[in-house]
């Protein structure tokens, strides 16, 4: 029961957390939706180019967690401190870079995708204002890790809050003309999603800085320290790069059965996020404990929680894909009035809804061996299980079947392949030994 509890207190906030940034994306989708199918494919095709970005991230959250949770298991918060002020200093660097590599690559990646027209006027009228969001993601990614490596998870949620109430305003009020404010169209969409999350990075840096933490601020950089962090998430960041790499070639392929399944597909992910949200949150947690746990050297603590976890994961992931495949035409309605578009999308939730059912085994145990610094293992599942039982099957069913509907079919067989792999990895224990 007490097990239960400290999940509880700390996957509960870390929910409304992302279920908030959802929010943003949500709101966008929707004042996006009202300039057509063009755009909201667009706003898409932004998104999937910007999973590079985000993979990127891993270094800052996930290498700097399972270094922040161990010191925090130790109770050496002034090593901690180093963590988060190099993971800061690599964070605000790189960031420059990432600007100037993102400024060129547009273009070429569009002609890689077959896009034009209309989709790649409202491509990169919505991607290139979103570059300035970069720094402010970064520097957001890497205080929320530090408070949650101690288990303060509320904080993050509150900021979410502020993120997710400036969004709504601005989206409608740049977006689309209300409130008195100049309607800016898509532009006026992505330009409120970097004023949100540039409010939010100050807030951040407030925290820091004020000594609202139990870590010292300073702006030391220790190389050894970034170079831990770096080589334990160097295979996660590499398997955040090859789903992206694939998800574009997916989405490259989706694209040319029609703007339609595209769009129709795009927005049943995001409808369909709501439901990974508390299967993340509820797994990051146990990613979170596992780490505190190893640092104490209180292995069979670490194992009762990941148990709980998987079971709580699983029983909302049931209970979600019911109330998907109930309400299905009302989601569909929310953001699409095209009758092609909205028999895409319900006929889209219904596959997802029944493949997420293993997504949240596979969630929980990918977390916990990230968590506990066995990087290497996941990246090796996830990239044989994503080529062999995603991408090749999906190509086939697409330009072999012409079928959408076998598309959506392999996302049932590679999750329950994935999820089956990570439980038996978790089961074996080496996560016990590995040294970060």
């Amino acid at each position: 029961m007490l097990k239960l509890k400290v999940i509880l207190k700390l996957a509960m906030p870390i929910v409304v957390n992302l279920l908030l940034l959802t929010t943003i994306q949500f709101t966008d989708l929707y004042v996006v939706s009202k300039f057509g199918v063009d755009a909201v494919s667009a706003v898409g095709i932004v998104q999937g180019v910007w999973g590079i970005l985000f993979s990127l991230t891993i270094v800052f959250s996930s290498g700097g967690q399972v270094l922040l949770t161990r010191y925090v298991g130790q109770k050496s918060y002034k090593k901690a401190s180093l963590v988060i002020s190099s993971l800061l200093i690599v964070a605000l660097a790189t960031s420059i870079l990432f600007i100037a590599i993102f400024a060129v690559m547009p273009k070429m990646i569009l002609w890689f995708m077959g896009v034009d027209g209309k989709v790649m006027e409202y491509t990169l009228e919505f991607g290139y204002i979103l570059l300035l969001d970069i720094p402010f993601i970064l520097i957001n990614v890497v205080v929320d890790t530090a408070l949650h490596s101690y288990g303060n998870s509320k904080t993050p949620m509150y900021l979410a809050m502020v993120a997710a109430v400036l969004n709504v305003i601005l989206d409608f009020g740049l977006g689309l003309g209300y409130f008195a404010m100049p309607n800016m169209g898509v532009f006026g969409v992505a330009l409120s999603t970097v004023i949100s999350y540039g409010v939010i990075s100050a807030l951040h840096l407030y925290i820091y800085f004020a000594k609202k933490m139990p870590f010292i601020p300073t702006l030391r950089f220790r190389k050894n320290i970034f170079k831990r962090a770096f080589k334990v998430a160097l295979p996660e960041v590499g398997s955040r790069i090859f789903n992206t790499i694939s998800y574009l070639i997916f989405t490259t392929a989706v694209i040319s059965l029609g703007s339609s399944y595209y769009a129709g597909f795009n927005i049943t992910m995001k409808i369909m996020a709501i439901g990974y949200m508390p299967i993340i949150a509820f797994a990051a947690a146990g990613g979170i404990l596992i780490g505190q746990k190893i640092g104490e050297k209180n292995y069979e603590d670490a194992k009762g929680f990941i148990k709980i976890i998987a079971v709580i994961n699983l029983a909302i992931m049931l209970m979600t894909a019911i109330f998907f495949i109930i309400y299905t035409d009302n989601l569909a309605t929310i953001f699409s009035a095209d009758k092609e578009v909205i028999k895409i999308i319900v006929e889209s939730i219904i596959f997802f809804a029944i493949s997420d059912i293993p997504f949240a085994i596979d969630a929980t145990y990918t977390f916990a061996l990230n968590g506990a610094g066995l990087t290497k293992k996941t990246f090796k599942i996830n990239m044989i299980t994503l080529w062999i039982f995603r991408i090749i099957p999906a190509l086939i069913a697409i330009y072999v079947l012409g079928s959408y509907e076998w598309v959506l079919s392999v996302f049932l067989i590679q999750f329950s392949v994935t999820a089956y792999l990570m439980y038996r990895e978790f089961k074996k224990d080496e996560w016990m030994s590995v040294k970060v």
